[in-house]
């Protein structure tokens, strides 16, 4: 349908991917179907901001030509890790999966299904990052224009999809499953030596089991991924959260791989209060600049007169914090202490202690990864701060009323 070039974007001087959509010589129902996939991707331009999406900067015309300028990412698509001895470590695999759910469910909530979910279709940065890309076939749920239905990738189409159900948010759970299955294993689910007997096995018969194709996979994450591709909608997930949260529900099983560990801890910083007004770019970005650190009952985390200026959030546990040795106050569980220097902007020395009541677990946030973050995320934590202050002063005002009634009651 197009060609890719590597191209410099002179005015903002970086190297981005320049898709120039090819004459299309097809018969007329298929120039139709063809023009409308292009013209799909085409009013996506600048619309997907999510880090586990392929951005397209820009879309237009040149001539007779029409072209998309997007992201460039250099790693290549997953379709070569679906091959034998190549096949990606299972962590990595969950984290993946963990991470593509969330930039579908992000789509999703823009109105859009993807619709041809599969490894050939995400892209890897450098760092292994996963990219989704090509929402040609996208299915716009809000739009009341007539939209092409036969589109997909046979291995990857639910059952439904040959009954004629309309597209929804389980056609590409199901998708996501099977990626997954053949991911890990290199093989899909569903046994057939042409279209209508994979068709006819999707329907009718069972996919062969994950444990019997790679004997490694959890028993977590292998349930997660059958439960995604299972033949009947009413037992798949209804929803991508519960769909992460099977996949999040095996992290413990996987060890500490360092993808597994970013998509748990994103897991786990999503519920603490402080954190929950963040969006899902926002708070990915947090969990990349952070770092998480135990501390036993009793230990200081900051010192009185260092001149340290870590921001923390409080995961788990309390903490009081000192000045001169005089307790003046107490942060619980979902609260940020250390924000005054960021507040103010300075280095100034700690003008207080503050040390843990109980075990607590905290997440830091060093001055310069802060000063380095997007403004969206800056912005995101000003808010916060903001918010827990006057949370902080109107808890204050109320003790102070509690404390007058009290002494005129006696």
């Amino acid at each position: 349908m197009a060609e890719v070039f590597l191209v410099v974007d002179r005015f903002h001087q970086r190297r981005v991917a320049l898709k120039v959509v090819h004459a299309i010589a097809a018969s007329n129902e298929e120039k139709q179907q063809l023009e409308h996939l292009w013209v799909n991707e085409m009013r996506l331009a600048g619309r997907l901001k999510h880090p586990y999406i392929l951005e397209i900067y820009e879309a237009g015309t040149d001539g007779d030509r029409s072209f998309l300028v997007m992201e460039c990412v250099n790693g290549g698509t997953l379709k070569p890790h679906t091959r034998q001895g190549a096949l990606l470590d299972i962590p990595k695999v969950a984290d993946v999966m963990f991470k593509v759910g969330h930039a579908l469910e992000y789509a999703n909530t823009q109105g859009l299904l993807h619709r041809d979910v599969k490894p050939d279709n995400v892209l890897l940065a450098d760092d292994g990052t996963p990219k989704v890309s090509d929402f040609g076939a996208a299915y716009l749920t809000t739009s009341d224009t007539t939209q092409v239905i036969g589109v997909g990738t046979l291995p990857f189409m639910p059952p439904e999809h040959f009954e004629g159900v309309e597209p929804n948010v389980q056609h590409d759970i199901y998708a996501a499953g099977v990626m997954a299955y053949n991911l890990l294993t290199g093989a899909y689910p569903h046994k057939g030596d042409s279209q209508a007997a994979m068709i006819y096995d999707k329907l009718h018969g069972s996919p062969v089991p994950l444990e019997a194709r790679r004997h490694q996979v959890p028993a977590a994450l292998a349930k997660a991924i059958e439960r995604a591709m299972h033949r009947q909608p009413s037992e798949r997930f209804a929803s991508w959260q519960a769909f992460r949260d099977a996949l999040s529900a095996a992290f413990p099983d996987l060890g500490d791989a360092a993808g597994v560990s970013e998509s748990a801890r994103f897991e786990s910083m999503r519920r603490v209060s402080f954190f929950q007004h963040f969006s899902e770019t926002e708070l990915w970005e947090a969990v990349r600049i952070s770092s998480v650190q135990d501390f036993p009952a009793g230990e200081e985390v900051i010192t009185e007169g260092s001149e340290d200026s870590t921001v923390f959030v409080v995961e788990a546990g309390e903490l009081e914090v000192m000045r001169r040795g005089v307790r003046i106050g107490r942060v619980p569980t979902g609260e940020v202490f250390g924000e005054i220097a960021f507040i103010e902007g300075t280095e100034r020395p700690r003008s207080a202690s503050v040390r843990t009541l109980t075990p607590s677990v905290v997440t830091a946030f060093k001055p310069e990864a802060l000063k380095n973050a997007s403004s969206a995320l800056q912005v995101a934590f000003g808010r916060a701060m903001v918010r827990q202050l006057v949370k902080r002063l109107f808890d204050s005002n109320d003790r102070v009323i509690a404390a007058v009634k009290a002494r005129a009651a006696v």
